[in-house]
């Protein structure tokens, strides 16, 4: 679901559809061993920042109602995304992981 209050269905994403839109909208992301998940590492400048930024990736995923897998150790964070709906990746791995992105972005230039 993309949406908690819309309901959006998500729209499985072709592998070569993902291999295209992990080149053009997610370069560092990369594409798991069994090819239905997406992963990215991240490390931040300290603990602090660390779980400011999983919080707005946990707000956002909430609201959307869909769920990463999340790792954390001090300030590296892994984060792999996957919509078990479509057994894969879909559309909304690709946006979730854009935000994901651009909120490590920010936490990641707050020192």
């Amino acid at each position: 679901m993309y949406n908690k209050l819309s309901k959006i269905a998500p729209i499985a994403i072709s592998h070569q559809e993902l291999l295209k839109q992990l080149a053009l909208t997610l370069p560092d992301w990369q594409l798991s061993s069994t090819g239905k998940s997406i992963i990215k590492n991240y490390t931040l400048p300290n603990y602090e920042n660390t779980w400011a930024f999983l919080q707005q990736v946990a707000m956002r995923s909430h609201l959307w109602g869909h769920h990463p897998s999340i790792t954390t150790v001090y300030n590296k964070v892994k984060i792999e995304l996957t919509t078990h709906d479509v057994n894969g990746v879909s559309d909304i791995d690709i946006k979730l992981g854009t935000k994901i992105d651009k909120y490590a972005s920010y936490f990641i230039n707050q020192k």
